[in-house]
C-alpha cells in the first residue's frame, strides 16, 4: 500500500518565485550599477549614447531603483 503524500499549503510556484526574486535582484543590482556609471561620465563630462536622460532625472531613477532594492532585500 502507498503512503500518503503530505500536501503542504503552499502552491508549487511559491519556492519558484524565490528564485525569480533572486533573478530580479540581481537584475536590479547590475542597473543600478550601470546608472552609477552614467552619473559618473555625466559628471565627468563624458558622454555616451546610452545617456538619455537629464542628470536630474537619472539621479531620481537611481534613487527609486535604490529603495526598491532596499525595500526588497529585507522580504526574502
Amino acid at each position: 500500500m502507498e503512503e500518503p503524500i503530505e500536501q503542504i499549503p503552499q502552491d508549487d510556484w511559491v519556492e519558484q518565485d524565490l528564485l525569480t526574486r533572486d533573478l530580479a535582484g540581481s537584475l536590479l543590482d547590475g542597473e543600478i550599477a550601470a546608472e552609477r556609471d552614467r552619473l559618473a561620465r555625466l559628471e565627468r563630462g563624458e558622454g555616451g549614447d546610452d545617456i538619455v536622460m537629464s542628470k536630474a532625472d537619472m539621479e531620481r531613477r537611481l534613487a527609486a531603483m535604490i529603495d526598491i532594492r532596499t525595500k526588497n532585500a529585507h522580504k526574502g
